[in-house]
């Protein structure tokens, strides 16, 4: 049974090897570990599914902000990896779904991703774009998506993305 909870700093490298694992590049390794350094990141929505003692899958969700309403608490959710051998059991959904709880929980409003609209339609996510959201990156506009968990969902505008973005 896959449980689902906040990483330790002890998992930090089996974090990472997930995600090396499960993207053609180290590019996410690298980005949930810059990411760990700034003050964009919330400790409790850095999830890590366990089969027992061992990390198979994680979610990392950081802030970002709203440049036009700075009242708004968003995150952006990204990335998200399960290691190959373990894909399709349902871990990355439950993940997901996870993350958006306990970012509803802990008094968020949005969450935003670039990712597929098939997959994540299903948890509440629709293209940012026709709220009136800037994408940040060169990305098709219908995977730039939000999902609203909690009350002020802002009017839309430009975001602010840690910088660790800015090197994938």
């Amino acid at each position: 049974m896959v449980l689902i909870s906040p990483e330790t700093p002890a998992e930090e490298s089996a974090v990472e090897s997930v995600h090396a694992a499960a993207f053609p590049t180290d590019d996410e390794a690298k980005l949930v570990a810059a990411l760990r350094q700034t003050d964009a990141f919330v400790p409790s929505l850095s999830l890590v599914a366990r089969d027992g003692d061992d990390v198979v899958g994680h979610v990392l969700c950081t802030r970002v902000s709203l440049e036009a309403d700075p009242s708004v608490r968003a995150l952006t959710l990204a990335p998200v990896g399960v290691l190959p051998d373990e894909q399709g059991q349902g871990i990355g959904s439950s993940l997901v779904q996870t993350a958006l709880d306990t970012a509803a929980d802990e008094g968020f409003d949005l969450v935003f991703l670039h990712g597929d609209p098939d997959f994540y339609s299903q948890f509440g996510f629709h293209p940012a774009g026709i709220r009136g959201f800037e994408n940040p990156f060169e990305t098709p506009p219908e995977v730039f998506m939000v999902a609203v968990v909690g009350e002020n969902a802002g009017e839309g505008g430009a975001l602010s993305y840690p910088a660790p973005f800015d090197d994938i």
